[in-house]
Formats: C-alpha cells, structure tokens, sequence
C-alpha cells in the first residue's frame, strides 16, 4: 500500500484533450517519470478549469501534489494539495477532502513538522470515520504510526499500528495486513525489540508469498534484513537484503533496488568491507539520480561520506556530506540537514578539529530541537558528550550525556539508552571513579539483554571487565572478560562460512582477548592465558582451514573449538619444534611463551618502556607506535622503503651500509624478542624454531635479527612462521589430506606484462620487473621446465596450470590485501588478456583446489598482507586455504642478482627432499657466506643452466673485491623471503 493517497484514475471520458493529457500523466507517474507527469497534469488542469470540470481538477491537484511530493519538493507539494482540499470543500466531497487532508499530513511529516503533519492527519481520521471510509482510515492511521515512530513516540507509534492490522484483517486485505505487520515491525525494531520486529516481518513475509504479491516480499525481506542487521548477524541480513534485490529488480522497481543497494552497502561497511561499500553506495546514487529521488540521492551521499570517514579519507568524506547538506536545504528536508550536519561534526571530531565539529553538532541541535525532532536531539547531545570526553572535558561530557538520556527515556529510545548508559560508564573510567562506571555499564548490560543486542551486551561485559581490571577486582574481570569472548564468538558464528566478514568483525574484537591475558597473568595463570592468545589470533583462518578438511561439507557453518594447553603441546611436540608464541598486550610489555618439543611451556614478559624513551627519561612515544617504528628502523636498514599504510613497499637500491656492522634496530629486535627467550631455544642449527608473530611483529625479518656479537639468528636455527598455532597444526593435517593425483612438476613465471590498475586517477600500470623474468629463467631448467614470461603469462593460462603443478613459483607483483582500497583485495599480477584485467586475486585463489606442496612467491610486498587481528591476511593464507602445505613470500620487495642465486641454491636443497623452511634457511645462510672465490667456482660448476644475464651480473658485482669478500652478506640480499606452513 503506498504512503500516499496517489488519486491516479482517468475521468470517464477519453475524448478530451485534457483527458488524453491526464492519462499520459499516469503513464510518466507509473514508471517515475515525475517531471513529465507533473508536466502533462499541469496542462489537463489548465483545460479542466476552462471546462469546469471540478472532478477531473480535483484529480489533477492531488497527482500533481504527489508528483511533486515524491520529488521531494515539498513546498509545491503542499501548494497542491491546499487546492485540492479547498476544492473539495467548496463542492462538499467530504472524501476528496480526507484524502487531501491525509497528503497535507505526509507532505508535513516529509518536512519534519510534527505537530502540523498530526493535526491534518487527525483531521483526515475524523472526516474518513464519519463518511465511513475504512480505505482512507487505515492508511491515515498507517501515516500517523509512521510520525510517531519519527518522533521516537514509540508506543504511540505501535498503536497505530494495531488498529491499521485490525482494519485489515476485518475487511481481509492481505496486502494491507502485509503494510500493517511490516509498520509495526519497524516500530518494534525502533525500540530496540528485534525479536518481536522479526516476528512481524516473518508474518508479513508469510502472508505475501501466499498471495504471490513479489513487491510485499521484497519489502518484508528488505526489513527482515534490516532487523538482522541491528542484532549484528550480517551474513543473513546480506542474505536477505539480496533476495529483496533479485525481486526488485525483476519488477522493475529503481527506487526500491537503490534503497536496498544502500542497506547492502552499509552491512559490508560494518563488517569492514569498504570497496564493497563504496560500489553500493554509488550504484544507490547513480539509480537515484536517474529517477529524480533527491532523498535517496542525499542518503547515499551521506552513506559514502561514513565510508570515506572510516578509511580516513577526510576530505573526501566532507565533501559528501556538504553535497548531502545542500539537497537537504534544497528539498526542505530538515532532518536531513541535522543528519548531514552531525556526519560533518563526527568527521571534523576524527580529525581532533574540535571546534569546528562542536559547531556544525550545535547547528545540528538548534533544528531538531526547531522541528521537535526529539530522537535527533538526544543524539546530538550525546554526540557534543562524546567531543568535550575526547577533550577531556568529562563533567560537561556528563552533563550532555545526562541531557540525551533523559530524552531518550522520555521517547522510550532503549537502544539510544543504553548508549548513552555506555557514554557515561566511559567518562567516570576516566575520572576513576569505578563505582559510578560499573553502575552505569550495569544498566547498559540490562538493556543490551532486554533488546537483543548482542553486540551492545559484549561491549558492556568488555567495559565492565576493564573497570574491575583497573579497580584490581580480577575474579570479577576474568569473568566479565570471559562472557565478552564468548558472545564476540557467537556474533562470529552468525557470519556463516563468509571468512572475509569473519576476518573484519574479529579485527574489532581483539581488546578483550589481550585484557583478558593481562587478567590472567596478573593471576599468576599465564598457561590461561596462553590459551587466550591462541584463541585470539587467526581463528577465520583455523575455522577456514578445519572446514576444509571437514567431511561435513562446505555449506554448513564450521566453528572451530578453543584450543586447550593439552592440544597446543600436542602440536609442539608432533612438530619436534621450539615453538615461541608473542602477544602485544595493552601494558608496556610483550607477553612470550615458549613451547618445547618436550611439551614444557614457559612464560616470560618483556618490558617495553624504555622503547621510543628520551635521554631525560621521558617519553613521547606509545610503546605500540614505538615497537613499530623499531620494526620501521630495521627495515628501513635493509634498503627498504616502507609505505605500510598504502600497502605498498620497495626497495631502495642505494648503497647500503658495510654489513661488518652490527644494525642497531636489528640488535635492538633481537634483544627485546630473542634474549629473554635465549636459554630456552635449542643448541642446534639443525632444529627448527616456529615463531606466532602478531601485528607488526609480522614485519620482523627474524632470520636477519642479530646478536651482541653480530651473528644472525639464522645462522644459529631453523626458523619459520605461522599466524596461530591451531593454523599450523591445520596446515599439518592438510597437507596429510591431500589426493595422489598425477600432476606434473613445476610451474615457473617471471615478469608477466603488466596489468594496469584502473580505479585511480589516472590509472596506474604496474612497473616490469626484469630481474624477476632473469630469475624464473634461472630456475626454471633446474626444475626441468620452461619459464613462462611476458605476453605469454595470462591469467587464463597460469589459473589452468596452477591447479596442476606440484611446485608454483611466481616471481611478478603481489599486491597487498585491497591495496589502496582500490578494489585489488589481495591479488598476484599476470598478463592481461581478453576477457580479464590480469589480476588473480585472493578470492579466487581461495576457491581454488590446489595440490601443489610448495609455492614461492617472489615479488613486490607479498608477505605482508593486511595485518589484522587474524595475522596476515595476504596471498599466502589463500594459497594454503586452496589446499598448499608450504608458502615462502617476501616481506618486501625483492628483484635483484642475489634473489636469482638464493633461489637457485634453494631448488637446488629443496630437490635434496628436504623440508621448504629448512632448504630456504640453508640457502640463506649459504649467500650470506659465500665468498667471491667460492661464488666463482660455483657459478663455473652450473654455468649449464645459468643464463648469461647472471653470469655477466656476477662478474660486474664482483670485478673490484676481494677473493675473500663475501659479495652478498647483507641480510637485504637473503633476509627477505620467510617460510609459512611446513
């Protein structure tokens, strides 16, 4: 049933002009050609009044008031429909009137105006019960349900409501029934009552396929969806906003497909997906364009502002916002101007602009409180509450906080409620006073739970674990902190099997698992919190990885179980490795635990604070930012030019520093990371380290990390890596599940041509790399195969012989996880051919089956993907999720004579049938100590299938050292590439 009265019946005689005009009015009307109705309707009036046709004018009032109504100039809206309503007063059709009456109430309500908008729609309610007209009734009580719900008159609002659904069940109106459930729905999901809106929806959804009404399903879907999203459980709102956008597509309906396109895209912005978003978004305003709906226009713009905030595209974002502001002023809309304004306010505020985002809030709060927009004035002064905390202004934080809280209980606002609950539990933190904090979080839990909001009932747990953690209550935060961890995992579960979703949401949900550990320790329960920190990492990766190993079949929802102490031995032991986990905790320390074959785990923390200290002792420096530019240090002292925020990194070809000198960023890695654990590493070469880095700790080349008297780490172990324990022990049965299959040998690519990234202004090709295709024709004849290079390496080709290779090297750009966010997430650079851009990307890496045991990737950034809360998120985790037992990847970019050589001697072990980690170690070592002379002899003894190319480089390099030198001992020549999985 539409929201307005749309009078849209031709008079009975077609012979007219002014009929024929009238009738293509409705024809531009039905399929949203507004202008050119309004345009046809305007001409039949002109030729009704000279007629004096008081019905055919009448009719052509309220088209042209709905016309206008629904190009959201509301002003001429209104302008009609007084016409109209004067016209039927003036012949006395006491119906014609109600149903004028009913448009002035929508136009008004379309305005923010309330109170006007209520009294033409009680007026419209009395004429409709006098004249006994129960069509015009219903939908007036429908309209007016639908304005107290705006106004935050929430219970008002539901009855409303009821009486519309008792209407239409009385006359047996399904299609009315189906409005009715939906309205009341969006009442309940309003007051925060999600399981009662799913109900309604769930009805309504019922009744409409019953009746094969498609447009009833689709809407029914699009809020059932929506209500999902408000608990949190994104993978069926995506699911169902999806079916809503099959049917409103298939019926034709722009308007509809570019209001659920705009809800999709808000979903995959919450779960972090911002490409995602960004292309719904402008797929929403391109659509709203084209049908001339202003208001969908400037929610879209607003939309894409959010995203372009969340990415810290600021500029870019105010800009939206300010084209959003200005539809909102042109069409009247008022709410949207306090909507627009607070967007602005929220931006200038993540920017530490204070001032400016105080300003636009207070415009923001002068119209709600104009318009009697009392939701959006709470708001708003929770909003300036959460400015004056970030200024640490935290008694008049509280005084806005306390302001909004009592409108939001007036309006009956409970999810408003426990927000602003939440707002002051975190300014009393502050103040360190604990009691009135846990009071207040309390209270929020309380609602969070009554209204089934599962993501708020976690954030108040994780609040109230904090507090009792700082007021030295640990039982009490142990066990706060434990029921957060457990709903983090059950909103997880609710994500399906979609891993990049699982991935964005568990990357917002670390803080607990990393306050929970420090609960634990400060327990003296550090095997507890071992067990934390594991659970805490890569748990998208383990889920993946187990799913796939499941005999239950890809479609159901795999969890995987937390892992125990018993089972985190077992895998130490079944690897006969040191394994050596790290933890970034929120205090100045790192948490390290070390797990011996034997099964012995011993915990030791390391503190950070001297880390990023001035002389005089002070410090200006957080230790996670100072920990990172440490990380930075060392790179940078390896020749490599570090971008990380773009996702980018290369190499410096300077000269670089006499490696006889001991790095002070290296030795400063080794000391906080390896000399605390020192006597608990084993003695031999021969006998493997497994590192758990996390975050930036992912970055740390730790073969090159050196020692107080200059020797490298790996040249005392064996070492590899992985992002959890449970992802390697995953890697381990893997590998165990794999098929026989015949497949041929080895897969070798060197310096495809270019592909070129096109979302960027203007678009970007990527640079050759031609030491990559000198080292693919290096290896390649050791592996008794040829190279494919340039032209020849199309994405086609390489996707159908990757699937049956049992060794893959690709020595071309990886790019990083959504590099840029420029809609690359994650992809490996071939040559483009018909049909594709030449990016193999992650996703489609992942759904591959691949049988290969090793695959090297040597190329541009492809060791660091995004570092998340699961570890890195780069080619390598969806190499292994399609089915690879051993990864090696560069963690930064590589392309030089020493690459050629150091892989070379790698196939050359690796062929000896020893394990990937330990032929890249050995063959690491080996370049490091190589002199001219023995580099020399063995260049002479496999001039066979060394190409020219490295011939004559060698000898270009070392013409002017000494015999004795050792050319390439510079850990950027060796340092770069680090083994994942086996």
């Amino acid at each position: 049933m539409p929201d307005t009265m749309n009078q849209l019946s031709p008079s009975n005689s077609v012979d007219s002009e002014a009929d024929k005009l009238f009738n293509q009015g409705i024809q531009h009307f039905q399929v949203g050609q507004f202008q050119d109705a309004s345009h046809c309707w305007q001409q039949a009036l002109t030729l009704y009044r000279q007629l004096g046709n008081h019905q055919g004018e009448a009719q052509c009032l309220g088209n042209l008031g709905n016309s206008f109504y629904l190009q959201g100039n509301y002003e001429q809206a209104i302008e009609y429909h007084e016409q109209d309503m004067t016209l039927a007063r003036e012949i006395g059709d006491r119906e014609g009137e109600a149903y004028s009456l009913n448009n002035l109430g929508r136009a008004y309500e379309s305005q923010w105006k309330y109170q006007q908008a209520i009294e033409y729609y009680e007026q419209s309610l009395l004429a409709a019960r006098e004249i006994g007209n129960w069509q015009v009734e219903a939908t007036v009580l429908n309209n007016l349900g639908n304005t107290y719900n705006f106004q935050g008159k929430y219970q008002e609002a539901i009855e409303s409501h009821r009486q519309f659904l008792v209407i239409a069940r009385k006359v047996n109106d399904s299609r009315w029934e189906i409005t009715a459930l939906n309205s009341l729905g969006t009442a309940y999901d309003s007051l925060g009552k999600y399981q009662q809106a799913i109900e309604m929806y769930d009805e309504s959804l019922v009744i409409a396929r019953n009746i094969d009404d498609r447009l009833g399903q689709a809407y029914s879907l699009h809020n059932l969806a929506s209500a999902y999203f408000s608990q949190g459980k994104y993978q069926q709102a995506i699911e169902k906003y999806e079916e809503s956008l099959v049917i409103k597509r298939g019926r034709g309906d722009r308007g509809g497909e570019a209001r659920t396109l705009g809800s999709l895209g808000l979903v995959y912005h919450c779960v972090g997906k911002y490409q995602q978003a960004i292309d719904y978004h402008d797929e929403n305003l391109t659509i709203s364009r084209a049908v001339g709906d202003r208001l969908g226009e400037a929610s879209a713009l607003g939309n894409l502002g959010l995203t372009y905030r969340s990415l810290g595209q600021y500029g870019r974002a105010i800009r939206n916002y300010e084209q959003q502001l200005l539809i909102a002023r042109e069409i009247g809309d008022r709410l949207g101007e306090v909507t627009s304004l607070g967007n602005m306010s929220s931006t200038y505020q993540a920017q530490s602009q204070y001032q400016e985002a105080i300003t636009k809030l207070g415009e923001a709060l002068t119209i709600a409180r104009q318009i009697g927009y009392r939701s959006g004035e709470g708001a708003c002064l929770d909003n300036l509450g959460n400015i004056y905390y970030s200024q640490g202004q935290h008694q008049q934080a509280i005084e806005n906080h306390e302001q909004s809280l009592a409108i939001t209980r007036e309006i009956g606002d409970r999810r408003a409620e426990a927000s602003c609950l939440g707002h002051l539990g975190l300014n009393y933190y502050a103040l360190t006073q604990y009691q009135q904090a846990i009071q207040n979080y309390e209270q929020q839990l309380v609602i969070a739970r009554e209204i089934g909001d599962r993501f708020g009932e976690g954030a108040s747990l994780n609040n109230l674990g904090a507090v009792f953690w700082e007021s030295g209550q640990l039982t009490e935060a142990e066990t706060n902190l434990r029921k957060t961890i457990e709903i983090w995992e059950s909103i997880r579960t609710n994500l399906g099997n979609n891993d990049t979703h699982k991935v964005s949401i568990f990357d917002t949900q670390t803080a607990a698992y990393r306050l929970l550990q420090n609960v634990l320790v400060a327990q003296n329960k550090p095997l507890a919190a071992l067990e934390i920190a594991e659970r805490g990492r890569a748990r998208a990766f383990v889920e993946l990885l187990e799913k796939r190993l499941s005999t239950k079949g890809q479609q159901m929802t795999f969890t995987a179980p937390p892992p125990s102490i018993t089972q985190i031995q077992r895998i130490a032991q079944s690897h006969n490795a040191t394994v050596v986990e790290y933890s970034l905790v929120f205090e100045q320390e790192i948490y390290i635990w070390v797990i011996r074959p034997s099964g012995e785990i011993i915990f030791c923390s390391v503190d950070l604070k001297l880390l990023g200290q001035q002389p005089d002792g002070s410090s200006t420096i957080a230790f996670g930012s100072a920990l990172f530019n440490l990380v930075l240090q060392a790179r940078k002292f390896l020749g490599i030019e570090d971008n990380l925020r773009d996702g980018i990194t290369g190499s410096s070809f300077k000269a670089i520093s006499s490696a006889s000198n001991i790095s002070e960023p290296l030795r400063q890695l080794h000391q906080y990371l390896i000399e605390p654990i020192a006597r608990l590493l084993p003695t031999q070469p021969n006998e493997s380290i497994i590192f758990i880095p996390q975050e930036a700790l992912f970055l740390v080349p730790f073969p090159a990390l050196q020692d107080a008297t200059g020797k490298y780490l790996v040249e005392q172990h064996r070492i590899l890596t992985a992002p959890s324990i449970q992802v390697l022990d995953s890697i381990c049965q893997q590998g165990k599940a794999q098929s026989a299959e015949n497949y041929f040998d080895a897969l070798v690519v060197g310096n495809p041509t270019m592909p070129t990234i096109h979302l960027t202004e203007p678009p970007v090709k990527l640079l050759e790399l031609p030491w990559s295709e000198t080292e693919a024709k290096a290896i390649a004849p050791l592996l008794q195969t040829q190279p494919i290079t340039g032209a020849a390496a199309t994405k086609v080709k390489i996707l159908e012989q990757m699937q049956k290779a049992r060794l893959i090297h690709l020595a071309t750009h990886g790019l990083l996880d959504d590099i840029r966010q420029l809609g690359v997430p994650g992809a490996i650079a071939l040559a483009p051919s018909d049909g594709d851009n030449g990016f193999l990307t992650a996703g489609e890496i992942y759904n591959m089956k691949l049988n290969a045991e090793l695959v090297v990737l040597s190329a541009c950034s492809t060791g660091q993907g995004k570092i998340t809360g699961d570890g890195v998120i780069g080619l390598s985790r969806c190499l292994i999720a399609a089915g690879v037992k051993s990864v090696i990847v560069s963690l930064w970019s590589v392309g030089d004579l020493s690459t050629a050589f150091l892989m070379v001697k790698f196939y050359q072990i690796f062929q000896q049938g020893v394990a990937a980690s330990i032929a890249l170690n050995e063959a690491q070592r080996w370049l490091l100590g190589v002199t001219k002379m023995e580099l020399e002899d063995w260049i002479e003894a496999n001039r066979s299938f060394l190409n020219p190319t490295l011939r004559m480089g060698l000898r270009r390099r070392l013409h002017q050292l000494d015999d004795n030198s050792k050319p390439f001992q510079h850990p950027r020549h060796w340092a770069a590439f680090s083994a994942i999985g086996q």
